[in-house]
């Protein structure tokens, strides 16, 4: 059952799907945010509008149009680059999800395609749970496709603007990728921190601090790598929304 796309609604089909559909997925990715010298700076945005349209033609959620603002203080020194206060968008997201509790949608789905969202979004998944009972599920772009991304990807490690979205943004739209400018270069990395094969043992919050602001090995990117990584993420959040579904409040 595939799901709708609550802005080529009118508000009459619009409650018409509150009453078939369960979940409203909400995409973030960001708009206009530095990605080297080789990626557009919608890269987030691109890829994350890829994965949401992949879901939707394969689950029955609703989904709503893509939040390309969001708290991205890491980048804020580059031109291109947008961030919002952590407050800011955790109020804005929240208004957002409200919008549609108010209309008795009690599940969400937060299709998140940035890294430090997640601090503000789990602690908002976490406040609406306990102020209005809901569920809202914020999904980890590190994380979905990962068993993948080990497997295809050479790189050390990575982060940022690196082989695994270079790749995707290749797979997505080569057009947009200029890969002779596609280089190895890594920002600051905390001893202990993310690598390649392990978690995250240490936060240290710190702006990208790279020439050309890759953190990885972009030079590696191929669109078959690409188009591997975006079909075991968008299978990822597939897996979980089938279980979501059935998820008793």
């Amino acid at each position: 059952m595939k799901g709708v796309i609550l802005s080529q609604l009118t508000w009459e089909e619009a409650q018409n799907a509150y009453e078939t559909y369960s979940i409203v997925m909400l995409p973030i990715g960001a708009g206009t945010k530095e990605h080297g010298v080789h990626l557009p700076c919608g890269t987030d945005y691109f890829i994350i509008e890829e994965l949401a349209a992949r879901v939707v033609d394969a689950c029955p959620v609703i989904l709503l149009p893509t939040v390309p603002y969001a708290y991205y203080p890491a980048f804020i020194d580059w031109p291109g680059s947008v961030s919002i206060k952590a407050d800011y968008f955790m109020g804005f997201i929240g208004d957002i999800i409200k919008s549609f509790v108010k209309h008795g949608i009690r599940k969400f789905l937060i299709l998140d395609g940035g890294v430090s969202t997640q601090h503000p979004l789990k602690i908002l998944s976490s406040d609406l749970h306990n102020e209005l009972g809901i569920l809202v599920a914020v999904t980890n772009i590190l994380e979905i496709g990962k068993e993948v991304k080990d497997e295809v990807c050479e790189q050390e490690w990575g982060g940022h603007a690196d082989e695994v979205e270079t790749s995707s943004m290749l797979s997505i739209n080569r057009n947009t990728v200029k890969m002779n400018y596609a280089v190895e270069e890594y920002s600051h990395k905390a001893t202990g921190s993310c690598s390649k094969n392990g978690g995250q043992k240490v936060f240290l919050g710190r702006k990208v601090t790279s020439k050309s602001g890759i953190s990885g090995n972009a030079s590696l990117a191929t669109v078959e790598k690409g188009e591997k990584i975006l079909a075991a993420q968008t299978n990822d959040i597939i897996t979980f929304i089938d279980y979501f579904k059935r998820v008793k409040i």
